[in-house]
């Protein structure tokens, strides 16, 4: 077989061209020489960039769950992976500053009617003269300074359930699937310190780094497909536009659709696409080869293939986006061109 190939290339590069600028090749030689064809595909988006990427939540369903009291874990109730709803409980705390949290509270709800019932009065002594308009001014922001730490001080109970001996209950707060934890039984906690994560929807995105060389040739809307993952697809939301000085290039983000099964943290290369130059096409890259006067595909035609010159528009992990003097009824060939190539150097 390997004297067969030299001998066929010489019976090629013999031969009279069937048409002008035709490579002669009959159906039985392109067999022996492996070569396959493929129609070409009239460009929709054209590769960009193919960069390496981690999966991640959306940024808007991670929801941080922090102690609201300093303390001890003494125990998780929820694990890694488990299901949650809103007030569910999530660990349980030894805590002394449970006790002072529902006393604030108390506290503050009696200061805050107090405020209000002021705030009354003085609203209607301005009214009837009695007393200047400042009074009643001071009194309604006295009213809603108490109010609005009456509102913390509920937000910050919210998130716990007391329980006996100096104990509280950390709750959900919301719906969702416990994707990390940071603490373990027995170790001690301080106020709003970050306890777990809730995964609150199950959209991923990608998140990668562009180089230098493409910096603002990426743009919000152009496409996503994350390679090796079939039916994975997306779409650009941010485009970091300035080189970050630690990574040397640019954040993008992605919104990714897709049945297969993703993992937040997880490794992926993912191929940028923009919109495509109009009348440009889609070939495989190794369609495209080089030539001493410039790259070329090899068209089939009657009797044989065409070398057609090309521009070469942009270059994928498995595309090429091309221009030039083919047409979307062409079918080019993907392998075998090394050898056509060689008989047509000769021309």
């Amino acid at each position: 077989m390997r004297s067969a190939v030299p001998c066929l290339l010489f019976c090629l590069m013999s031969w009279s061209p069937a048409l002008a600028g035709t490579i002669a090749v009959t159906p039985e030689q392109a067999a022996r020489l492996g070569i396959h064809t493929v129609p070409v595909q009239k460009a929709v988006a054209q590769p960009v960039v193919s960069v390496l990427g981690h999966i991640a939540p959306a940024p808007d369903s991670r929801r941080p769950v922090p102690a609201p009291f300093a303390g001890t874990v003494e125990r998780l109730l929820k694990l890694e992976g488990d299901a949650v709803r809103k007030g569910d409980a999530l660990a349980l705390f030894v805590s002394a500053d449970m006790q002072a949290g529902e006393a604030k509270l108390r506290g503050l709800e009696a200061r805050s009617r107090a405020a209000d019932a002021a705030a009354n009065r003085a609203r209607l002594l301005v009214k009837e003269g009695i007393a200047p308009a400042s009074r009643a001014e001071e009194a309604q922001a006295e009213a809603a300074s108490v109010a609005a730490d009456l509102a913390a001080s509920r937000h910050t109970m919210a998130l716990a359930a007391a329980g006996e001996g100096g104990s509280y209950r950390l709750l959900a707060p919301a719906d969702g699937r416990v994707s990390a934890i940071a603490v373990s039984a027995g170790e001690q906690v301080g106020a709003m310190q970050p306890i777990l994560n809730i995964d609150t929807k199950d959209e991923m995105w990608v998140e990668g780094t562009l180089p230098a060389a493409v910096i603002g040739l990426v743009a919000a809307g152009d496409s996503v497909v994350l390679e090796g993952l079939p039916g994975v697809t997306g779409t650009v939301v941010a485009a970091g536009t300035s080189i970050d000085p630690r990574t040397r290039g640019a954040m993008v983000r992605a919104r990714l659709t897709g049945s297969a099964v993703l993992v937040s943290g997880q490794t992926v290369r993912l191929a940028i696409r923009r919109k495509a130059v109009a009348g440009s096409f889609n070939v495989p890259r190794a369609a495209v080869i080089q030539m001493k006067k410039g790259p070329v595909v090899f068209a089939a035609r009657p009797g044989g293939f065409e070398p057609v010159p090309v521009r070469i528009l942009a270059r994928g992990a498995r595309d090429a986006t091309i221009q030039g003097s083919i047409s979307p009824r062409d079918t080019i060939a993907v392998s075998g061109v090394t050898e056509l190539k060689a008989a047509g150097s000769e021309d």
